[in-house]
Formats: structure tokens, sequence, C-alpha cells
């Protein structure tokens, strides 16, 4: 990772879309209540289709090779069948599009899979019998009884919730003594305030960009598990893997974001939430490369 000529990036990018884009406006107020978070994916569907995947997975590639694979957007889950084992209860929160929850109901037919969404399973998805999916908001799990699951994952979802506690907190209460969360997210290296102005605003937009909250430091996510009961057994770093997926998405950004001339009257008409996703992923690679927001996978456990 190159820290110094991509904060140097950064600060350029930041200057130049200042000069014709109101930046505040997507940064300022609350972007993620369930009404903003449902509106943000319904809108960028076409967006997480066309750019991220075809079959509906919504999460970066990890490459395996250092350079930008299809098949590696199935590390995700890969990295959560390791976990289960027959006769397992599985639940995910935040399934969006169902890709994660189906390929891996299909590869463990003998265990129970629960999914927790805003949204609903698209009109027409088969639906393995192994499969049971709610509509509704996962911070709330009171419908699932304690000590009712064995593994509970969420993929780079958790970042949308401004209270990670309460959230954990609930997860403690279903897994069952000895469970294990798998959590694929977002973390900066740093917390928010030790970086200066423009690496700030970055941030912001980034993270209410994409309809979160602002992303938390390691250490303040890191003890969110641990004032929730959980415990953590290991977190991996995988942001250099995931930087040819984030390059992609910064050079196609690039084609409207360095042409103030035709970026001024395509975002005149297309929705805020389209406009933010944009600029999400025009910053997205150089802040991984500088090394201030990491991808991350987490494991922890109930004891």
């Amino acid at each position: 990772m190159n820290s110094k000529y991509s904060c140097y990036q950064i600060n350029a990018k930041i200057e130049a879309m200042s000069k014709f884009i109101d930046l505040d406006r997507f940064i300022q107020g609350e972007k993620n209540s369930l009404e903003q978070i449902l509106s943000y994916y319904k809108l960028n569907e076409w967006a997480y289709r066309h750019y991220h995947s075809q079959d509906g997975f919504m999460h970066f590639r990890i490459s395996s090779n250092g350079g930008f694979n299809d098949d590696d957007v199935y590390y995700q889950p890969d990295a959560v069948s390791k976990f289960i084992e027959p006769g397992s209860t599985v639940m995910e929160l935040g399934f969006g599009h169902g890709a994660n929850l189906l390929y891996l109901a299909r590869c463990h037919p003998d265990a129970r899979f629960i999914g927790v969404d805003l949204a609903t399973l698209k009109e027409g998805t088969a639906v393995p019998d192994n499969v049971s999916t709610f509509q509704s908001d996962y911070s709330d799990l009171s419908r699932f009884d304690d000590n009712s699951v064995d593994v509970l994952y969420a993929v780079e979802t958790i970042v949308h919730n401004t209270d990670k506690v309460k959230i954990n907190r609930e997860v403690c209460r279903v897994l069952k003594p000895g469970g294990i969360m798998i959590v694929f997210d977002y973390a900066l290296s740093d917390r928010y305030v030790t970086f200066d102005e423009n690496i700030q605003k970055a941030i912001a937009l980034i993270s209410k960009g994409g309809a979160a909250a602002m992303i938390e430091s390691l250490d303040e996510l890191n003890s969110h598990y641990a004032d929730s009961g959980l415990v953590l057994e290991n977190t991996i770093d995988f942001t250099r893997e995931v930087l040819p997926d984030l390059k992609r998405l910064e050079r196609k950004a690039a084609r409207i974001l360095k042409r103030p001339m035709l970026a001024r009257p395509v975002f005149l008409l297309l929705p805020e939430q389209f406009v933010s996703n944009i600029i999400m992923g025009y910053l997205g690679y150089d802040c991984g490369n500088a090394g201030i927001i990491e991808y991350r996978e987490w494991i922890v456990r109930k004891p």
C-alpha cells in the first residue's frame, strides 16, 4: 500500500469535487435510518447487479492472486461454510439479494438457514426447503429464542447501524453457548478525530454515502464485541486483497467525476443516493490503499 501517495490523491479528489459538487449535502444529517437504508439499496439495485455481481452477491471480492477474479466473490460465504455442520442452525443478518444465504443453504442441505433483512427476496427466487427469511430490522431478534443459533454471519451490513452494542447483545442472546459469529466489514485504522479535515470528509462521504453510520476504528469495534458479552477470537485484515475490486470501481467512477462538465448535468438528474454511491466508489480505493479504511473479517464466539 502507498499511504503518502493515496492521501495526496484523496486531498486532490476532495478539492476537485468541491468545485462542482456540494459535498456537504451528502454527509450532513441522518443518512442511515431504516427507510434510508432500504431506499439506498432499491435505488442502487441496478448498480450492484451490474458492477458487483449478476448473481446477487453484494460484497467485495477478496483477491486470491492480487488481481480481479469473479470467483473471489465466494471467499466470504466459503469462510462461513467452514463453521457449519450437519444439523446446524445458521442465521444471516442483512441477506440482501440472498446470494450468500442460498449458496450456503445448497452447500449444506442438512443445516437450517434463517435470513433477516429489511427487504424480501426477489419474487420468483428459488428458495431451498432449508431456508426461512424474515423481513425485519435485525437489531431486534426478539422473534428468535435464546440459545437457538449455532452460526451467525453478517457481510458488509453491520456498518449501517449506529448502535452496534445493541445488535451484538441480540447476537449474543440468540447464539448457543460456544456459538460463533463471522463478520466481514469496515474499520478505520484510527479514530475519526485523528485524521485531517479532507480525510475526515472522505471517510464521511464513504460512510454516509452508503447509507451507513460513520465507520468506527478497529479498537472501537472490538470493544463493542467485549461490551456485548462476545469473545473476539480473531480478526484478519483483508484490505490489500480487496484493492483490485476497489480499483475497478474507482476507474468506473472516475469516468464521470474527472469530467466536471459531464458530472454537473448528470448529477442534477440522478437521485442523491445514486450520486453518493458514485462518489463512494471514487474515494474507496485511495482510502484503502492509504490504510485509512480497512476491510476485515472478525470471528467472535459466545462463551
